[in-house]
């Protein structure tokens, strides 16, 4: 019913003004709403009121502790971005409505990168860049979400803003896409289909941004541990970096993404065995409750990453190592 009331501005507008007018009414009762549930109404009859300017949003557009609410505002919100006109006058709404994101419903958070990407496609690529390059980060924590839907959109999204920066902007999401670089990739192993298309669509647009022909070139489903490859050996401080990025995977409720994140540090591991001690054994002590794992290819590859790393360091005679290992369970699982 609401959903199809939302999509009648001016049949929602006479029925959100009545009830306002009632519950005004019968203020004196001791059974009249509270405070905030008249709020909410005043705030959904401006919503839908077709003379609503985007100067109201401020009193409009702010958390309320009902989800169903919020859901109403937010759908609302869906359908006036929607307009050319209106979008381009929500534009500088964006970061309040982005602020949404922290909300622990998926819901919640679907209908905030609807509405944003709403929003940004009415716009200018001259408009739409700088306001990519402030909120890009803001979606990388919903790459690694449970709702395969929430990561797919998420990931596109950000696909989309590498896609929409122009000029002096472009060396600014450089610097943020890094951020983003192994969480795509660790996706492009997702268990959903789709989410794993996505990822490499936007790994591949993220090689375009950055002009790394070699990681263009490598984004491919049959050299994907080439890209792993790629960017370990990008340069040493990096490398760290993703290391350390890449240890909350070992905990991801995919067997595929354990798998994967355990293929990844057991390469960029490799060199420490001569110059680290201590952070190698940090990585050991990472991988050694997945000896255990429920899933068989998670224990499996655990335990022999495990072997490999605790083994002194020499030339392989018998092609036994880690990339040969990697690459060889990425192939048998690929088959």
């Amino acid at each position: 019913m609401w959903k199809m009331m939302l999509s009648i501005p001016q049949a929602l507008e006479k029925i959100l003004k009545e009830l306002l007018s009632k519950l005004q009414a019968v203020k004196s009762n001791s059974l009249v709403p509270s405070a905030t549930e008249e709020a909410c109404i005043t705030h959904l009859a401006l919503m839908a009121s077709i003379e609503f300017q985007t100067e109201e949003f401020g009193d409009a557009y702010q958390r309320h502790s009902s989800l169903v609410v919020v859901c109403l505002l937010l759908r609302r919100l869906i359908t006036l971005s929607e307009r050319p006109a209106m979008a381009r006058k929500m534009q500088v709404l964006l970061p309040r409505i982005v602020e949404f994101l922290k909300d622990g419903h998926t819901d919640v958070k679907i209908n905030v990168l609807v509405i944003f990407r709403n929003v940004m496609s009415h716009l200018e690529r001259e408009e739409a860049s700088p306001i990519a390059v402030q909120l890009v980060e803001e979606f990388l924590p919903l790459f690694d979400i449970e709702s395969s839907q929430l990561r797919e959109l998420s990931i596109s999204l950000f696909r989309d803003l590498m896609e929409t920066v122009v000029g002096k902007d472009k060396r600014r999401m450089k610097k943020k896409v890094q951020r983003g670089l192994l969480p795509l990739f660790f996706h492009t192993h997702d268990e959903t289909e789709s989410v794993a298309k996505a990822s490499g669509e936007a790994l591949l647009a993220a090689a375009e941004l950055l002009k790394w022909k070699e990681l263009k070139h490598l984004v491919q489903p049959q050299q994907i541990w080439s890209t792993a490859e790629c960017l370990l050996m990008q340069d040493r401080r990096r490398a760290e970096e993703y290391m350390k990025q890449s240890l909350p995977y070992l905990k991801n409720a995919q067997p595929v993404l354990r798998v994967a994140a355990i293929r990844f540090i057991g390469l960029g591991a490799r060199p420490l065995r001569d110059r680290n001690e201590k952070k190698l054994q940090d990585i050991c002590n990472a991988l050694k409750p997945l000896v255990n794992d429920a899933d068989p290819s998670v224990e499996s590859l655990a335990t022999q990453t495990l072997l490999i790393l605790g083994a002194p360091r020499r030339q392989p005679t018998s092609g036994w190592s880690l990339r040969t290992l990697c690459c060889g369970l990425c192939r048998d699982r690929e088959g």
